[in-house]
């Protein structure tokens, strides 16, 4: 009796000898990271001439962008004297999108490129966004319209997407595409119904030059004489047509130069275009309308995740949903655009 209280001592003392397990804390998950990102909507047009354009029948992206999977990155890529650009589609909820990249180091994209792989994740490129910037293009399933939203700053705009799209002939040998920014139906309205502008107020950076000459600007010249004689910089210009009869000429030019700059109100190329338009009504009396046409376009600022809850990336296909949330806000006036005319 004595010898098993002393081995029941003895295991007691060894148990509470022996170590106690402390369960591990749970790893702690990952921040999510987010991004404010400004979504852009585009109509795809067909290109006439530097100042004309006019709508195409409805395209079947399902389909272009289905064969347009099924190619190798190097029939993907549309190497342009300034840059190289690669396009990449991606399923979300099972509709395809765009990627559409541009490579920021050429002689580091060189070393890695291999002509022989499907998809730019083959490719041994290690942190991809150190050799290429992003930007993802969602196809809305009307009036050719796309919404834009770029990774970076210097990640492609929408002058890349046609860049890429032409160079790609998806649509045909023949056709060129433009685009034009979804520039709400109730300004375009204003603009249509004006018969002169007394006044036009117009702020751009001087890189910016060539990208208002295709849209025909005649205010061209004078961005390219700031930049030659004083460098890279933003500038605004106003003109104002003096109020003395006899000037119905220069009033009518500062109408048709806001009706170029229209199209180039986007972000990439004017970053405000304000007009004081005149209207001219029965009684033959008239009134000015001061319009702000950069702030009319249809576009939202949006909180962007670069990364999932358990670190893995999700940018790609997030920014694809905060695209299709932001245009179904603004479905109405997105169809009401389109139709038109």
């Amino acid at each position: 009796m004595a010898k098993a209280n002393e081995e029941s001592e003895q295991a007691a003392e060894g148990a509470a000898a022996a170590p106690v397990r402390r369960k591990r804390p749970a790893t702690a998950q990952k921040p999510k990271k987010e991004r404010e990102r400004t979504i852009n909507f585009f109509e795809i047009v067909k290109y006439l001439t530097r100042t004309s354009s006019e709508r195409m029948k409805h395209a079947n992206w399902v389909e272009i962008l289905g064969a347009l999977r099924d190619l190798k990155v190097e029939q993907r890529i549309i190497t342009m004297p300034s840059r190289t650009l690669i396009g990449e589609v991606l399923s979300v909820d099972g509709v395809l999108h765009l990627k559409l990249m541009v490579v920021r180091d050429e002689g580091s994209w060189l070393e890695v490129y291999n002509t022989k792989e499907a998809v730019i994740d083959a490719l041994k490129i290690g942190n991809g966004s150190e050799l290429l910037e992003t930007s993802i293009i969602a196809f809305l399933p009307f009036g050719n319209v796309i919404g834009l939203v770029q990774g970076s700053t210097s990640a492609p705009t929408v002058s890349a997407f046609e860049e890429w799209l032409n160079g790609m002939k998806l649509l045909g040998d023949g056709l060129v595409i433009d685009t034009q920014p979804m520039v709400s139906h109730e300004v375009q309205q204003l603009l249509t119904q004006s018969q002169a502008a007394s006044k036009i107020e117009v702020k751009v950076h001087t890189n910016k030059a060539d990208a208002l000459a295709s849209r025909g600007s005649k205010l061209t010249q004078i961005i390219r004489a700031v930049r030659s004689e004083f460098g890279p910089m933003t500038v605004t210009v106003i003109l104002q047509v003096s109020r003395a009869a006899g000037n119905d000429e220069g009033r009518a030019a500062i109408r048709d130069e806001a009706q170029k700059l229209v199209g180039a109100s986007e972000n990439e190329d004017v970053k405000k275009v304000k007009a004081n338009l005149v209207y001219i009504d029965q009684d033959e009396t008239t009134r000015t309308q001061e319009v702000d046409f950069a702030k009319q376009k249809i576009t939202a600022k949006r909180k962007i995740s670069t990364t999932g809850e358990d670190g893995s990336p999700i940018r790609n296909e997030e920014a694809v949903r905060v695209i299709l949330e932001v245009a179904e806000e603004h479905d109405a006036e997105l169809r009401k655009i389109v139709e038109q005319g």
